[in-house]
């Protein structure tokens, strides 16, 4: 595991950054990045890098926070973290990562200790002197033996119990530990070429020869990036809409869907709007895609994005994906409804803190009828593709058997490309992506056509 939160690059204004948005996402339960840039706003700091190491800070504090919050409990006496001030926690938590994960000097972390009496005032951290010394010290021993099997692995795995219990019976112990382990370090990122913006062969080689990436097998114009910092040398192709930044499964269903030109695709849960962007790139921008959100915020974001890429036959339209409004029939209707995300821990870690048994559950019935409503747009022979970010069978097989016991006129179709797993639940033909397996977001994506 890489570990990236270096102590001794950190700044002062980086540090005040990451107490501010640990403290905002545990009042208000946002996630990072939005957390991260009300907090630079609030504090006035505006310079990338230290927004990108407060970020560090920020998505490793959340990654491994319930091992970081059984630290800091001992070190404070017992007393549970959550009764102590955000602020102060905050601190605690990040100080306990910097010594127990990152290995940070000794130097480093009075530093770091300095600076938080001056951002939060000695006064608010001084009833905790005694342990932020022991923190700093690296004294704290966490003793495991009297731990549950489930309670254990979920500090082993930095995930929460009901999680780990979950992942271990559906997908099996050795699967399980394997994925969840690797939640905690990042995953690559991906870039596709965006045939809209480049249509001169000569131009497309030219961006190819500037990217630090490898090739993905079995795909044109794109590529596996290790390191946000190697996507490109010298360039603003990202911001000028040549290449679109996608995580693979996704770039993969934007394929399973095989549009072609001149025919109409719905849309639906629509922003922000990458695969919008994939599927006219695909149709060479002829056609009608009809694209349904329901969060005007969402939408604007969908909307600078479809003018970056190029895009100019997709329509956008405020709805509830439940209820569109559209009333003709299309061939191709995409749905990307919302789900857990428990698909993308590795790069969104707070949202395992978040999610729970019974959030999961009314995802599904969320899904359920989004994609009942969306039968009802779908032509005859036409496709319908469903997909989520989820690795849960209750957001992904569940959902697909419920409905084709009840629309006997779908039936299950093979993918193309077909890059991932087969899916749970003798449904071989749907798709599935693991973080451990396949170096991207954990997915699903099911194909169906319509019969009559």
């Amino acid at each position: 595991m890489v570990v990236i939160g270096r102590a001794d690059r950190m700044t002062r204004d980086s540090l005040a950054i990451a107490i501010e948005a640990l403290s905002w996402m545990a009042y208000e339960g946002i996630g990072e990045r939005t957390a991260l840039f009300r907090a630079a706003k609030q504090l006035g700091v505006e310079e990338a890098g230290e927004l990108r190491q407060a970020n560090r800070l920020i998505m490793e504090t959340a990654r491994f926070r319930n091992r970081l919050d059984s630290v800091v409990a001992i070190a404070i006496g017992g007393n549970e973290i959550k009764r102590t001030a955000h602020g102060v926690a905050s601190f605690l938590r990040i100080l306990a990562y910097l010594k127990y994960v990152d290995g940070a000097s000794r130097k480093d972390l009075l530093r770091v200790v300095r600076w938080a009496r001056d951002i939060l005032d000695w006064r608010e951290l001084h009833p905790f002197e005694k342990a932020i010394a022991l923190l700093a010290s690296g004294t704290v021993v966490m003793h495991r033996a009297d731990l549950s099997e489930f309670d254990r692995l979920a500090l082993e795995t930095c995930h929460p119990v009901w999680f780990v219990e979950r992942t271990i019976r559906v997908f099996g112990r050795d699967f399980a530990l394997r994925m969840l382990h690797r939640n905690l370090s990042r995953l690559p990122s991906y870039i596709r070429l965006n045939t809209l913006a480049i249509s001169n062969a000569d131009r497309a080689m030219k961006i190819a020869e500037q990217i630090k990436g490898s090739k993905v097998p079995k795909l044109d114009g794109i590529w596996k990036i290790q390191k946000p910092s190697d996507i490109l040398t010298g360039t603003n192709l990202i911001q000028s809409g040549a290449l679109v930044m996608q995580d693979l499964a996704g770039i993969v269903t934007g394929l399973v869907c095989s549009v072609k030109p001149d025919q109409s695709v719905l849309d639906l849960c629509a922003a922000p709007g990458n695969k919008t962007s994939h599927l006219a790139a695909l149709m060479n921008n002829r056609g009608e895609i009809y694209s349904i959100d329901i969060s005007d915020r969402r939408l604007a974001h969908w909307g600078s994005e479809m003018k970056r890429a190029r895009v100019q036959i997709a329509n956008a339209i405020r709805a509830d994906a439940a209820e569109t409004p559209i009333q003709r029939k299309v061939d191709v209707v995409l749905v990307d409804p919302p789900c857990s995300n428990t698909g993308v821990l590795a790069k969104s870690p707070s949202i395992k803190w978040r999610i729970t048994p019974a959030r999961v559950n009314e995802y599904a019935a969320k899904q359920y009828s989004i994609l009942r409503a969306a039968a009802n747009h779908v032509d005859s022979e036409g496709t319908l593709v469903y997909c989520t970010c989820s690795i849960l069978p209750e957001e992904n097989e569940f959902v697909i058997e419920n409905f084709l016991r009840r629309s006997q006129e779908f039936e299950v179709v093979p993918q193309t490309p077909f890059l991932g797993s087969p899916g749970l639940r003798g449904l071989g033909q749907c798709q599935r992506f693991y973080p451990h397996l396949h170096e991207c977001n954990g997915y699903f994506i099911a194909k169906l056509r319509r019969t009559d």
